[in-house]
């Protein structure tokens, strides 16, 4: 058999000393060997033709002499007709070919980048031989050749597969594939170091290796052991392999120089690994590059020294080695410097390793230490630097040379760095971050963390805006509407990476959800139609109940409606019935159908699986509680308008609706005070019995009523005063203590002003004159200098001149009149809210008031007051 070419490099694959090949290409062998290669090639060039056959069988000849590129490219011409089936059973020897050819190009290549770009092109060529059957006799060739380009390009676990089957199938190649395998089988994914070590062990006993073979074993064997934790293990091989190569060293090869300072980087990593080990295990211990960090640790002084030690060691190594090992030495340095709580040198050796030239494995690594870092510091602008510097070194980088295991934790560790700047409160970070890995991370993964982000911001935003009350401001609405819509574009976008995995409709919800919490409702809608189609059965409840709210928040309760009903009816057992309800009888009184909206919140009040404790329950009773007094308080207002016997007429009509309003209005104050809701219930109950009073006083109108009548009838509109003046001492005691605490928020200011008017008011339309003089007096000085301030004068004016106290009221008028200028620009805004004038027609009123003060007086000959 003819020797390989001199381009051939080591790693090429040795001919088979089993191998077998077909009656033609010993024919083209014995050619070669007559006439030579060169006049094989004067036939080509001269334009004879030769078919696709001869052309493989001429390619199959060079692989056996060892010309294996030659071979490549020749099995690549040839151009086999599929419907030849004579021709189709030469497909597995072509691809076989090309592949191999490829390979061996690729361990002829000088830079990494085109060694790895040659190695991608062999893989899909080898791969079809192997699916289709490796040529015989050429398996052992096949495996090892698959195996060695899968290993090449980070595929670890399929690697070590192929790579045993050439060991099992050929036992001439265990020295040579012993050690690759190890490697595959301590990168892979599911990272078997303990099968690895037997493999290396396994190679280490066999015969005829010479010592830099067996050192550069050994290096291998104290990797695994020192990645096992078996640093006390570790230990002495590094010394007994120091004495190996001692005399090697001495005479200043470069291998072993290069291997001692390997073995200076191992002690290291054990030294530092039993440090590690000594540490307690905590809970919340958080693992940042590699290093568990638990607040207010203290090493002893010995393991102090120790990693100080370490330390001095591998600062030689980051200036003299090679940068694989110097990257790695200040990773390690860097692990020293956390164990020492010196997170800034830390940071620094961290910094130096991710711009190491050229960019590499230890570049990555230190890149994504020092994301770790930088978020746990809560530093999330200078994550968003380092990710972006990251990927894009990535993507210059000629090859990443780092473990199929490593790739996975990447991405796991770009994740866990963005949580922790979400639980740091740096969202806009967070979000930046998620961004802008995406070529590492993924489209799907990057949107998805955006939309986490953007999620929490809002939930942050609303829980800092909310005021006193628990009364949200309009401006953290607004933001946390932004965020939350946000969170639906990123979320949605996620969806759409995602239509095709098992993730599309779970990540489809959060999407809507977002949209819906943003009252982004029109885009939920749009996302809820394929919702509802893919769904399983068993969550589509949720989807119709969230369809129904975007379409009554859309202005369509008609439709609303009837994506609600479809859940009330068709999952009649399903707890979103509850809520379906309470969203339908909105969008039934939206209709004006108050008689289907009462239905529906009182078949939740109910239902014997609902309870009072339930949020459910409580909404749909003071749901309806506050639309029957709607109700009831429209019939009443339109009763005034009416003609005395007509009027009668409409209030007794109108007259069980609001009865049951106060009755549901009483119950939930009693059970669910003082939550906010509850105070707006007890001020309406209060307005419900003053409205109770009208039915009474029109009656007792009538002239026609005896004694014992008219005195039923004034003690019944009494009683119903009294109520009402309880219930707004009541609510207004409770707000004033709350004031006194804390402030109080724009809606229960809103309800203590209007409570104290209508204590007021209630002593007023009671006769108490006097009493109702001073409520009208603590509410003028309470809000003396605000518009509220000027009903306030007024009343007491009035009161004031019932109980014949004719100077203090006109003084009281005057007094008005001079608060009136006294209140500033910035409550302009606020006089027709809360009184009955703007601020124009306060002056215009109180005006004419004093002059018509001013004009008694004259008409009387006083001294006006």
């Amino acid at each position: 058999m003819a020797k390989p070419d001199e381009t051939k490099t080591q790693d090429a694959i040795p001919p088979s000393s089993r191998s077998k090949t077909t009656v033609a290409s010993l024919a083209f062998v014995t050619m070669f060997t007559m006439v030579g290669f060169a006049y094989m090639f004067s036939i080509l060039a001269g334009g004879r033709e030769i078919d696709a056959p001869q052309t493989l069988n001429l390619a199959s000849a060079q692989y056996v002499a060892g010309n294996i590129v030659v071979a490549g490219d020749l099995a690549a011409r040839a151009k086999l007709n599929e419907k030849n089936e004579a021709e189709r059973k030469l497909y597995p020897m072509q691809q076989f070919l090309i592949g191999a050819g490829t390979y061996a190009r690729a361990n002829q290549a000088v830079s990494l980048r085109d060694r790895h770009e040659q190695m991608e092109k062999a893989l899909p060529y080898l791969q079809r031989a192997y699916s289709l059957g490796f040529p015989e006799g050429r398996d052992a060739e096949g495996h090892q050749m698959l195996g060695g380009t899968l290993n090449a390009i980070g595929r670890h676990e399929q690697a070590a597969s192929h790579l045993k089957q050439a060991v099992d199938i050929d036992l001439t190649l265990r020295g040579e594939l012993l050690p690759l395998l190890a490697r595959s089988l301590a990168s892979s994914i599911s990272a078997k170091p303990d099968e690895a070590l037997r493999t290396i062990v396994a190679h280490l006993n066999e015969s005829g290796l010479d010592n830099r073979r067996r050192s550069e074993a050994e290096i291998l064997r104290i990797e695994l052991l020192n990645q096992l934790r078996r640093h006390d293990d570790a230990l002495p091989v590094i010394a007994r392999v120091e004495e190996d190569i001692a005399e090697d060293l001495s005479l200043q090869k470069p291998w072993a120089m290069q291997l001692q300072d390997q073995l200076s980087l191992q002690r290291g990593l054990a030294r530092v690994g039993r440090i590690i080990d000594t540490l307690p295990s905590s809970i919340s211990a958080k693992i940042i590059a590699g290093i568990p960090i638990v607040a207010d640790r203290e090493l002893p002084e010995e393991s102090q020294a120790e990693l100080k030690d370490v330390i001095r060691v591998l600062d030689q190594l980051q200036r003299e080695a090679d940068p694989k090992v110097a990257g790695s030495a200040r990773l390690l340095v860097a692990q020293s410097y956390l164990l020492l709580n010196d997170p800034d040198l830390a940071l620094a050796r961290l910094t130096q390793t991710r711009q190491q030239r050229p960019f590499d494995a230890r570049g990555l690594e230190g890149g994504i230490s020092e994301m770790e870092l930088l978020a746990s510091r809560a530093m999330g602008d200078d994550v968003v630097q380092t990710a972006r510097y990251l990927v894009r070194e990535i993507g210059q980088s000629q090859y990443l040379d780092f473990p199929e295991i490593a790739r996975e934790s990447v991405t796991q560790r770009i994740i866990d760095a963005i949580a922790m700047l979400r639980g740091a409160g740096q969202f806009s970070p967070a979000a930046d971050t998620a961004t802008a890995t995406a070529p590492v991370l993924g489209l799907a993964s990057s949107f998805s963390q955006a939309g986490m982000a953007y999620r929490d911001w809002g939930e942050a935003t609303l829980e800092a805006g909310m005021g006193p009350g628990g009364e949200l401001s309009r401006e953290a609405s607004e933001l946390a509407r932004e965020r939350f819509r946000s969170a639906g574009d990123a979320y949605a976008a996620a969806a759409k990476e995602q239509f095709d995995t098992d993730e599309y409709v779970s990540t489809l919800w959060l999407a809507i959800e977002s949209y819906q919490r943003g009252r982004h409702f029109s885009r939920s809608a749009a996302l809820l139609e394929d919702y509802l189609r893919y769904e399983d059965r068993g969550r589509i409840p949720r989807a119709l109940v969230a369809h129904g709210r975007a379409l009554l928040a859309d202005g369509n309760p008609k439709a609303a409606i009837e994506s609600l009903q479809t859940c009330i009816i068709e999952y009649e057992r399903d707890p979103m019935r509850y809520d379906a309800r309470l969203l339908a009888a909105q969008a039934a009184a939206d209709l004006g159908d108050r008689q289907r909206a009462r239905e529906w919140l009182e078949a939740n009040l109910n239902d014997g699986q609902l309870t009072p404790q339930s949020p459910a329950w409580r909404d749909s009773l003071l749901t309806l509680g506050e639309m029957l007094f709607a109700e009831g308080l429209s019939q009443t207002l339109k009763a005034r308008e009416l003609t005395r016997d007509k009027r009668i007429e409409a209030l007794r009509e109108s007259r069980p609706t609001l009865e049951l309003a106060m009755r549901r209005l009483d119950e939930a104050v009693q059970r669910y005070w003082p939550e906010p809701r509850t105070q707006t219930a007890a001020y309406s109950l209060a307005r419900g019995h003053l409205l109770a009073t009208e039915l009474p006083e029109i009656e007792l109108t009538s002239t026609e009523l005896q004694d014992t009548a008219r005195r039923g009838l004034s003690q019944k509109a009494n009683s119903r005063r009294q109520a009402a003046l309880d219930q707004f001492a009541m609510l207004a005691n409770y707000l004033q203590n709350q004031q006194r605490d804390s402030d109080l928020s724009d809606k229960q200011r809103a309800l203590l002003r209007n409570s104290l008017i209508g204590q007021a008011d209630t002593l007023r339309d009671m006769n108490r004159f006097a009493e109702a003089a001073d409520a009208y007096r603590d509410m003028a000085i309470r809000y003396m200098n605000e518009p509220a301030s000027l009903e306030a004068f007024l009343g007491q004016s009035q009161m004031m001149r019932k109980i014949g106290r004719v100077r203090e009221a006109d003084l009281l008028i005057r007094q008005a009149d001079v608060v009136l200028s006294r209140i500033g620009a910035q409550w302009d805004n606020e006089f027709d809210k809360v009184t009955r004038y703007d601020r124009a027609g306060w002056e215009r009123y109180l005006a004419w008031m004093v002059e018509r003060l001013d004009q008694g007086a004259q008409l009387t000959n006083q001294t006006a007051p």
